[in-house]
């Protein structure tokens, strides 16, 4: 073959253009395809290991529970009472009917019992029954493990897997204290569980076709296997390729690790039993989760076989020709080129629903679904309007998914130093477990003040606030934003009276606290648009509130003085001869003047205090939880400190005097829109009898003109 020729050149040109793109998409797929697999392949081994945990504890759970109500029954106490007092022989009709009645119960239960038996506080067995082989006498019951721990700690109490001395069997000892009625213990009563019980949970999860799930205690030795030779006898920590997962199994940690065992890589997801020193871990070679992935390398190494020969063909036999094979060549080359690369080859892919690809990415999808449902949640929040559907949003996962049925959110407002109720969004007041006047002074809230979670679980009256006294208890969760709180989630229990209802609220609160701080983000944004939205309600000018903010909160600012049994007094305030600064100074000095003056209202009224500028010259005092006639008694200080300040301005120094009138609410009038309009009245009188000076509102100034 002439190697200068077109038909080389061409070929050559085509088989690179087509195989380079081909092999570097192809290449790209499958490291990021065996990427993606080995990390969705951890994932599901540690769901697997923590579904697997899970099932051990509830077993464990539901086996000391019923030790515990067979300890707790009146028959068991009473014959342990009459041992404690006459002794075994002294109280041989109560041993031999609480021996029989242990006889029955073990015909319905030794298919998980290999024995079961009652002591006395010394330990000592007073009634017993065991199937063939079991010797009790051959365990020192008085000094094993669980029988102290659950003298010491007056709960049910589930041991470590052993082989009992007698039939060599598994077995674990769980024992249940008696009380009398007083409390004070009396003995034991226990029983053997076959540790076939627990061991069955852990080796009977088939996984594929080479995983399998194991169990360790504390020590790092097997106490649950497929291969039953393992037991109680392999250690982990001395078998080579697991001593990284050993030791983060014997440290309670959950996780889910690579290693290599006797040549073969393999994946392991791990995870603690609660209450237990045990950890359980889920095992499968890699090559399972992988398979699909060599299946989709061979599949791009055959298309780009096959696109090389067919390229090749057309081109050797187009090539015979100059004009019209060699534009049949470019078109075909163009074509392939623009079908190639990452997004050509996922189209692909997609289209192909039938094989290894396509089930993997059903498995994927369905994986990431479950890791997802979190994210869920933030995104359905970041669609919400506003700051307080968020609120809403959290407390409906709360009280309807979590099963939290108190719950309380405040949204916090530091500029006013108030609190709002926002979830729920409609309530009676009596239901308020707080005392209400953290809603008009949010320092009063510990949790808000501090920045700190404050639960009565650590301290019963931690807060002062909180004013239920019958057993409930609350934790109060502060949501902080940029250093911050911006509002308080406040969860209200009942008493909890078991050890199972304590696990169950913790769960609940630390589910919570997850969906708070996937929130934090959305919180922020959403307060961010409030802000945008607060400025609206600002004067530019002179900073104080403008007239739209008193529409806006008239309403609260109401609600909130008669919950408090106070008035509101309303001071309208109008410089006097304001138009002739603009006439001869310029309107530079008169917004010198304007600034000025609303400092001098605002300094002579209380913090608490609202002041607003109404329009042009014009501004309204709000004073709070004011005395009957304490409006005047201000006004006349405005007046005074307006009448005495020396405003600068660039051409000379200037003073000003200022007409007002007051009003008060509810004394005047049942609105407050009413009563401004009355004190505006009296504006108008004090501006007709001379200006300068101050007149508060009477009925006789109140005309037809007026209405």
């Amino acid at each position: 073959m002439n190697f200068a020729s077109i038909r080389f050149k061409l070929i050559f040109g085509g088989i690179l253009i087509v195989l380079i793109p081909m092999a570097v998409s192809g290449y790209v797929a499958i490291t990021d395809s065996a990427k993606a697999v080995t990390q969705l392949s951890k994932t599901n081994e540690q769901f697997i290991a923590e579904g697997t945990a899970m099932q051990v504890t509830a077993t464990l759970e539901g086996e000391m529970k019923f030790t515990a109500a067979f300890a707790a029954r009146t028959q068991v106490k009473k014959a342990t009472e009459a041992v404690s007092t006459k002794g075994i022989v002294g109280a041989a009709e109560a041993v031999k009917v609480i021996h029989q009645d242990l006889k029955k119960r073990f015909e319905l239960l030794k298919t998980n019992y290999s024995a079961l038996f009652i002591t006395d506080a010394s330990g000592t067995i007073y009634a017993e029954t065991a199937e063939a082989g079991e010797i009790l006498k051959s365990w020192d019951i008085a000094n094993h493990p669980s029988f102290v721990e659950a003298k010491t700690t007056r709960r049910s109490v589930a041991g470590d897997i052993v082989r009992s001395k007698s039939t060599n069997e598994l077995t674990i000892i769980v024992c249940a204290p008696i009380f009398t009625d007083n409390g004070a213990f009396l003995g034991m009563f226990g029983a053997l569980l076959k540790g076939s019980v627990i061991t069955n949970l852990v080796t009977a999860r088939k996984i594929g076709e080479t995983g399998y799930c194991f169990m360790i205690n504390e020590a790092g030795i097997i106490i649950a296997h497929p291969d039953e030779k393992n037991v109680l006898k392999l250690d982990l920590k001395k078998v080579e390729g697991m001593e990284k997962i050993s030791s983060a199994m014997m440290d309670g940690r959950t996780g889910a690790e690579s290693y290599v065992f006797k040549g073969i890589d393999k994946i392991a997801g791990f995870t603690p039993v609660k209450g237990k020193a045990w950890s359980v871990a889920a095992t499968q070679d890699a090559s399972e989760f992988l398979a699909s992935v060599f299946s989709l390398r061979d599949r791009i190494v055959l298309i780009i076989f096959l696109s090389v020969a067919i390229i090749f063909v057309i081109i050797f036999l187009a090539a015979a020709s100059i004009t019209r094979p060699l534009q049949k060549v470019i078109d075909g080359l163009q074509d392939i080129a623009s079908g190639m690369g990452h997004t050509a080859l996922t189209r692909r892919i997609a289209i192909i629903s039938n094989d290894e690809i396509g089930l993997l990415s059903a498995k994927f999808n369905s994986l990431m679904e479950s890791i997802n449902n979190l994210s869920v949640f933030k995104k359905v929040i970041e669609e919400d309007t506003t700051l307080e559907e968020v609120y809403q949003r959290m407390g409906q996962v709360f009280t309807q998914k979590l099963g939290i049925n108190g719950c309380f959110i405040y949204q916090v407002n530091n500029a006013k130093d108030e609190m709002i109720l926002t979830y729920p969004s409609s309530f009676d007041q009596a239901e308020m477990l707080c005392h209400p006047d953290i809603l008009d002074n949010c320092d009063l809230c510990k949790a808000k003040r501090t920045g700190h979670i404050v639960s009565s679980n650590t301290f019963p009256d931690i807060c002062r606030q909180f004013t239920a006294h019958d057993g409930r208890t609350h934790y109060c969760l502060p949501i902080v934003v940029g250093g911050s709180t911006v509002a308080v989630v406040q969860f209200i229990f009942e008493a909890a009276g078991t050890q199972s209802a304590v696990i169950e609220k913790d769960a609940k609160i630390f589910k919570a606290e997850a969906y708070i701080n996937e929130s934090l983000a959305v919180i922020e944004t959403k307060r961010l648009m409030g802000s945008l939205r607060d400025s609206a309600l600002i004067d530019g000018l002179t900073g104080l509130y403008n007239r739209r903010y008193l529409q806006e909160y008239a309403e609260k600012i109401v609600a909130g003085v008669l919950r408090r049994g106070k008035a509101i007094g309303l001071i309208m305030c109008d410089l006097d001869y304001f138009k002739q600064v603009n006439d001869i100074h310029g309107h530079n000095a008169g917004d010198m003047v304007l600034k000025e003056t609303s400092k001098i209202i605002r300094q002579s009224v209380r913090e608490a205090d609202i002041v607003i500028r109404f329009g042009g010259e014009e501004f309204l005092a709000v004073l709070l939880d004011i005395s009957e006639g304490e409006s005047v008694r201000v006004a006349e200080k405005i007046r005074h400190n307006i009448e005495q300040c020396v405003i600068k301005l660039p051409d000379g120094i200037i003073q000003k005097t200022i007409s007002l009138g007051t009003s008060e609410f509810p004394a005047d009038t049942g609105t407050l829109w009413s009563c401004i309009k009355y004190a505006d009245v009296a504006l108008y009188r004090a501006k007709n009898e001379g200006r300068n000076r101050c007149v508060r509102f009477t009925k006789d100034m109140w005309t037809d003109e007026q209405v």
